[in-house]
């Protein structure tokens, strides 16, 4: 097994997105292309024409039907509530003064980056290594946390360099210790997946790590121990497909793939409600 028996899936619960607490950040403060699935072209800083005064989606159950797969595949890691708790007064997006809205920007965009790599080191403290190693991953995710644990003002000029840079260091060494278990694994560079066809293959340790999978077919794969760290899955099949001992993974890569019931996933992801609907 590459996890746990005993998972503690409360250690993600931070790193989960919760619109219902947001003041609709993502959709305000990111660029957006149509040609990426949102509904327009739209500048950062600039309102989602769909957002209404109370932060929420005019056309949110209509998603698939308009086919916005950048909107149903976004997550922000949690950050959106994160930001909006500095927020006393809810902020109006269309009247606000710009250096406020910047500064809020900012931070949630400050926010997003340490909380994404939290999150890949929570994955660290479930996985089946020396209780050394999830000591460093325990050490890492405190280090994150106080690092923003600051004021407004200081987030949106926080540099997160020295962090992310140590934790993805920490990160490749994992990555390094699970490649070991699979010396038999296909240790070709290539970094480019786009459309190929992997159906039914035996993919086990594959190291996928910062690969372009769009498109490609990973149906029935074998992808036992299969590192997914930083991947790029839009339009990945993964249809009939067990990725519940796969590394790495994020909910929005989930999202942005194409499955289905009888896919498998790791016990800290859920299936998008929009697989099947598109």
């Amino acid at each position: 097994m590459i996890y746990n028996k005993d998972i503690d899936l409360s250690i993600f619960q931070p790193y989960k997105i919760n619109c219902e607490s947001c003041s609709g950040l993502c959709c305000v403060a990111l660029y957006f292309s149509k040609s990426d699935g949102f509904p327009k072209d739209k500048k950062a800083g600039t309102a989602c024409k769909n957002l209404q005064t109370d932060y929420k989606c005019k056309i949110y159950p209509q998603l698939p039907k308009h086919g916005l797969k950048g909107c149903m595949a976004y997550d922000c890691f949690g950050a959106g509530q994160y930001i909006t708790r500095y927020v006393k007064d809810l902020p109006n997006w269309l009247t606000i003064p710009q250096k406020e809205a910047e500064q809020i920007f900012n931070s949630f965009l400050v926010v997003m980056r340490v909380y994404q790599t939290l999150w890949y080191l929570s994955q660290c403290l479930i996985l089946q290594l020396p209780q050394s190693e999830k000591e460093k991953a325990r050490s890492l995710i405190d280090e994150g946390n106080m690092l923003i644990d600051i004021s407004l003002e200081k987030l949106a000029v926080l540099d997160t360099q020295p962090f992310c840079e140590k934790a993805n260091n920490y990160l490749k060494h994992i990555c390094t210790i699970f490649q070991s278990y699979f010396p038999n694994s296909n240790k070709v560079s290539s970094k480019d997946y786009i459309g190929k066809n992997m159906k039914q293959k035996d993919l086990r340790g594959k190291d996928f790590s910062m690969s372009l999978l769009i498109a490609a077919n990973l149906e029935r794969s074998n992808l036992y121990g299969a590192n997914f760290l930083g991947a790029d899955t839009r339009d990945t099949n993964i249809c009939n497909t067990d990725l519940s001992q796969c590394l790495f993974l994020t909910q929005i890569q989930i999202n942005s793939a194409n499955g289905n019931d009888k896919t498998l996933l790791p016990p800290y992801l859920h299936k998008p409600k929009t697989w099947g609907l598109t």
